[in-house]
């Protein structure tokens, strides 16, 4: 038997969160189903955790989020007897009237006993989970206290304030001791205070990255690194974290690094380079603002040989709201590097913030009768409007005022 759970779940927790490894992730979750089918409550509940998404895990991390799968393992592990079952649905507010009828236990308190006596012992993960039931208050309901029980409103607060309080030695204790997660709600809780009952201590959040960055741990040495690069204006030691960071798998730290070689910072600017770490990180890190950064590049010949086919690709990749409607509606509207598509390049002009190649573009549409009525002079006033863009300064030579003040074709 484990110290804290089974062999089989010791050895999992150890290589699925006390690493950031996806080689020992894959094995652990392989070990992992045979426990399950063998009647492993708990094996089954880190089972649904993995496919939960990287909020239960780490970037990078080799699970496809799957819902319906992590249901079905998180109701087996309740059924089962996991008392960890129980404290994660009841986090993930997921502790049904059904789950709480078949859980072999009399009270969800019966539950949190089992892992606090872990926790005690020296589990991570244990400790990790006691320390969320105080931050999110999960204790009122495994304590069944209500604010009717006390005196005043400021004392059901101060009673709040306490539990909550009592999250950091846990955290503390967790992090320290290799579970990697519980930093970041230890540093939420500095960071971003708790309501009207904590307030933030940013200095006591940046310590606490500091010490995530120094413990080795993948997710810190990026926050860190962004920190110094972006916050605390010191890209040199910005740049020694972020490459370490990215080294060790975090492929977004790769960004950080293309920013300092982009702007020349503590470094000699480097466009080429800074494109190849947008490039890292926008290939295999899901990361938007590579995306968005190379695609910029590649349109613009930036470290590179100009490239439109290349933009939208990268610009197309990005998944956020945040996309580069005005570069990406530009190639649609024209035919630039993809199939023109006046309509949907529209479309996404109409979605962009006002920029130079938005304006060109929108002068380029009226001016040209792409897909809307032509109209010379509001199609001017557009090119007029994006400045110095040098494709915008050569549009304007095709037109001019006639005697009579409308504007023609020359």
């Amino acid at each position: 038997m484990g110290n804290y759970f089974s062999d089989v779940v010791d050895k999992a927790i150890e290589d699925l969160y006390y690493c950031c490894d996806n080689d020992r992730a894959k094995a652990a979750a392989d070990a992992l189903v045979l426990a399950a089918k063998e009647g492993d409550g708990d094996a089954c509940y880190i089972l649904s955790r993995c496919f939960s998404g990287s909020c239960y895990s780490w970037e990078y991390h080799p699970f496809q989020e799957n819902e319906a799968a992590a249901y079905a393992m998180l109701h087996q592990a309740i059924s089962q007897g996991s008392a960890a079952a129980v404290l994660g649905a009841l986090r993930m507010d997921m502790l049904t009237p059904e789950f709480r009828e078949m859980m072999p236990f009399k009270s969800i308190r019966e539950a949190w006993d089992v892992i606090y006596e872990k926790a005690s012992a020296g589990s991570p993960f244990c400790q990790y989970m006691i320390g969320n039931t105080y931050y999110f208050l999960d204790v009122i309901e495994i304590e069944d206290r209500a604010e009717r029980e006390f005196e005043s409103r400021t004392a059901w607060d101060n009673w709040r304030r306490e539990q909550m309080e009592q999250s950091i030695p846990w955290f503390e204790q967790a992090f320290s001791g290799g579970m990697t997660l519980a930093g970041r709600n230890y540093y939420h809780y500095y960071q971003r205070g708790r309501g009207d009952l904590i307030a933030p201590d940013p200095a006591k959040a940046v310590e606490v990255m500091q010490q995530g960055a120094q413990l080795g741990y993948p997710e810190w040495m990026h926050a860190f690194a962004a920190y110094l690069a972006y916050d605390a204006n010191q890209p040199e030691e910005g740049l020694s974290w972020a490459i370490k960071a990215a080294e060790a798998g975090h492929l977004w730290s790769w960004h950080v690094v293309g920013d300092i070689y982009w702007e020349g910072k503590a470094v000699e600017r480097n466009l080429t380079y800074a494109l190849e770490c947008f490039e890292k990180t926008a290939k295999y890190g899901n990361d938007p603002y590579a995306c968005r950064q190379a695609g910029a590049m590649y349109f613009r010949g930036l470290g590179t040989a100009q490239d439109y086919a290349r933009a939208v690709q990268y610009l197309e990749m990005d998944p956020t709201e945040d996309k580069r409607f005005d570069l990406l509606g530009l190639c649609y509207l024209l035919g630039y590097g993809c199939l023109q598509n006046v309509e949907y390049g529209r479309k996404l002009l109409e979605r962009s913030e006002k920029t130079w190649y938005r304006d060109y573009a929108l002068g380029m549409m009226y001016a040209e009768g792409l897909g809307v009525r032509e109209d010379i002079e509001k199609g001017v006033e557009y090119l007029k409007a994006a400045g110095n863009y040098e494709p915008a300064q050569e549009a304007l030579k095709n037109y001019k005022k006639s005697w009579f003040g409308v504007w023609r074709r020359k």
